[in-house]
């Protein structure tokens, strides 16, 4: 009988054990399942078992967390610790995980990848034996106060939500909201209240009810649901939202589902912001030349299949550019934007539109056309509207614009042509007297649209820094040595690409332009030679040609005092070179303009000797350093003898005169032969070295 009965109590008792064990096997793989419906959020699962010799491995490792730090499953299973972190940090894990396989529930805070994590892991014990560690990874530098394991309890989840940034709702199986975290009761006023077997219509984003109970349905029935959605907050402010529904499952069974929001409203701003900017001129409001030109573009193919005209009005404000710099570029902005207004108000927005295509220069499409008078009467409007004065900052300001019409097709039948068309027109109102529209006609095209796009880009070039200085050594043959060095300056035009000196130096001059043209360049030279100094390089002198306009103001020797002090320059750096033709106009003012440079240590060079009125009284009088041969002597000098016996002649006249001579154009090796065989060693040309960019020269002459 005690047998029987000792035997009742041990079979009782090891099926109490037993049935405990399971229970807490249960408990785990409940765990496990759950954590696996986890997979997308950013936190981290994995597994750990030893094999045979005792070596721990990885068995599973979920979440996108792991795949930051570094640790996703093609990464890390079926290896060790070691196999997979540094020295260091597998140390710390292979200590922690001993524990665990001990029976130790183990937690342990740690640095990995720039995240600051929480790791907690629970052994899995098989007949009273750990065979499996269950670890949970937290990146708790985001969410700081996350328990130390994810449970399924509510306690723990409530954690969760109400530390995250994100806006977080749990529904239950019949589709009621159980929880919220914080962040969601502020949005809906509901943080002193609490919210349990709440119905979503009931409380929360009633206009929103249809499509977000088909979404929470979704979930319910275990499916993602993804989506954006506009929310109106209890304080009537319009919110914009990306967020999920996804299921809640547990053992297999879908007990709930979680909605998660981000507010994206900043972004949406910001998205919506750039897709105006895509069309729009930022400043006045009005379509930008982007727009303009697609907008021509359907419009062109349109009217052509429905023969129709269009009309494009180019307008250009009068002398805009003086209230700018005169007033700022504040007036300036203020004064675009009264435009673009009364350009508004000027049009039929149904088939005219408006753009601002840069600058002062505006574009009204015309559409449907039906007369080219209704065009002109638009245009006559506008331009009796824009004299009423205009107001800013207590200015009265009046301005007034050119503009030139071209008609589609009789102009042009694309949009590069009926724009060019329309500046063409533009510009002979301009030359006309402003304040006017001209009308595109064949005629115009005759009359050297390139020389006055040229001349009126040529002037947007000087303000927008267009052209670069090139440089080209001066060599003395005898030593090889790079004795100074000739500026040269290009013009990169944003179009057209490199223009040749020859295009633009007789336009420049004939307008005018030469003059701001030379003291760009002058100062570009200094410049350089400061910052070539300032590097320690050994600087050498630099040559700029003056054009004879320039050279007989009296001011000019000023102006070149003012720029070698500012920069802290020594005269002999910078020398100048001028024409024959220039030298022998107003011989008062040249000897004035020579004797000052001289006091300055500036030097002074003939360029192009022998083209023009050579003369031995101005070589005597007014005491020069040197002459440049013409390229033109220099040419073929070996094998013909008339330029031979004028190079000779020039050479020995400069030689007794006690000029330095300089020998240009020089490109072949017989050409030097025979200089050097006349004495003459101070040579500039393509044998020795071609004009390039600054940098290329300081690389190749200078380093």
């Amino acid at each position: 009988m005690d047998k029987q009965y000792r035997d009742l109590v041990t079979t009782e008792e090891q099926s109490f054990k037993n049935n405990k064990e399971q229970k807490h096997k249960e408990m785990v793989d409940s765990k496990i399942n759950f954590i696996k419906t986890l997979k997308n959020i950013q936190n981290g699962i994995f597994t750990m078992k030893k094999n045979d010799d005792g070596k721990l491995f990885y068995t599973v490792a979920i979440g996108k967390l792991m795949e930051e730090i570094g640790a996703g499953e093609d990464i890390i299973l079926n290896h060790s610790p070691h196999e997979v972190f540094t020295e260091e940090i597998a140390n710390i894990k292979q200590l922690h995980y001993e524990k665990a396989f001990q029976g130790e529930r183990v937690n342990y805070e740690i640095e990995l990848k720039g995240k600051r994590l929480f790791i907690d892991i629970t052994p899995i014990k098989t007949a009273h034996v750990v065979t499996e560690i269950l670890g949970t990874v937290l990146d708790i530098s985001e969410l700081r106060s996350i328990q130390k394991e994810l449970q399924v309890n509510q306690e723990q989840m409530n954690s969760l939500l109400n530390f995250s940034q994100d806006y977080l709702i749990i529904f239950n199986q019949f589709g009621q909201i159980i929880n919220m975290n914080f962040k969601a009761k502020e949005l809906f006023e509901l943080t002193n209240k609490k919210v349990d077997f709440l119905k979503l219509e009931k409380n929360v984003i009633e206009q929103y009810v249809p499509n977000l109970n088909e979404f929470l349905d979704q979930a319910l029935k275990g499916n993602f649901k993804h989506f954006e959605l506009d929310v109106l907050s209890k304080q009537n402010e319009k919110m914009f939202f990306s967020a999920t529904f996804f299921p809640i499952i547990v053992d297999n069974i879908i007990v709930g589902a979680y909605l998660i929001g981000k507010d994206i409203t900043e972004q949406k701003r910001i998205q919506d912001l750039n897709a105006y900017l895509a069309h729009h001129d930022e400043l006045t409001t009005l379509f930008n030349r982007r727009w303009i030109e697609q907008k021509m573009k359907d419009s062109i193919q349109e009217a052509s299949r429905i023969n129709k005209k269009l009309a494009v009005m180019f307008i250009d404000l009068d002398r805009f550019k003086l209230i700018n710099d005169t007033l700022g570029h504040f007036i300036g902005d203020e004064l675009l934007k009264e435009i673009g207004k009364r350009i508004l108000n000027n049009i039929n927005q149904e088939n005219h539109f408006a753009a601002r295509m840069g600058g002062d220069e505006f574009t009204i499409l015309c559409t449907d056309v039906e007369s080219e008078t209704s065009v002109f009467q638009l245009a006559e409007t506008f331009l009796q509207n824009l004299t009423k004065p205009i107001y800013i900052e207590g200015l009265e300001l009046l301005i007034t614009a050119s503009m030139g019409i071209s008609f589609y097709p009789s102009a042009g039948i694309d949009v590069v042509d009926l724009m060019k068309k329309a500046d063409i027109a533009l510009y002979r109102a301009k030359e006309l007297g402003r304040n006017m529209y001209q009308v595109y006609d064949h005629s115009m095209i005759k009359q050297n649209y390139q020389s006055f796009l040229l001349e009126r880009d040529l002037r947007k070039a000087i303000l927008n820094n267009e052209f670069t200085v090139y440089l080209q050594p001066k060599v003395d043959a005898l030593t090889g040595k790079i004795i100074s060095a000739g500026a040269l300056i290009r013009w990169k035009h944003p179009q057209l690409g490199l223009i040749s000196p020859s295009d633009f130096i007789p336009m420049a001059e004939e307008t005018g332009l030469i003059i701001p043209l030379g003291k760009w360049i002058k100062r570009k030279v200094c410049e350089q030679l400061v910052k070539w100094r300032e590097k320690g390089l050994s600087i050498i002198p630099i040559s700029v040609n003056i054009t004879s306009k320039r050279f007989l103001q009296k001011e000019f020797s000023k102006e070149i005092r003012q720029l070698l002090d500012e920069f802290h320059l020594e005269g002999k750096w910078l020398e100048i070179e001028i024409t024959e033709n220039s030298i022998m106009r107003n011989e008062e003012n040249m000897l004035q303009t020579l004797r000052e440079l001289k006091e300055l240590g500036v030097k002074i060079y003939i360029d192009d000797f022998g083209t023009g009125y050579s003369s031995f009284h101005y070589l005597k009088t007014f005491h020069l350093d040197g002459i440049k041969i013409d390229r033109s002597f220099i040419q073929n000098i070996s094998s013909e003898s008339e330029n031979a016996s004028i190079t000779a002649a020039m050479i020995k006249m400069a030689q007794q005169l006690k000029l330095e001579v300089i020998a240009e154009g020089v490109e072949t090796k017989e050409e030097l032969n025979y200089l050097l065989e006349l004495n003459c060693h101070y040579i500039q040309g393509f044998y020795f070295g071609k004009p390039c960019p600054i940098e290329e020269f300081k690389t190749k002459y200078l380093l």
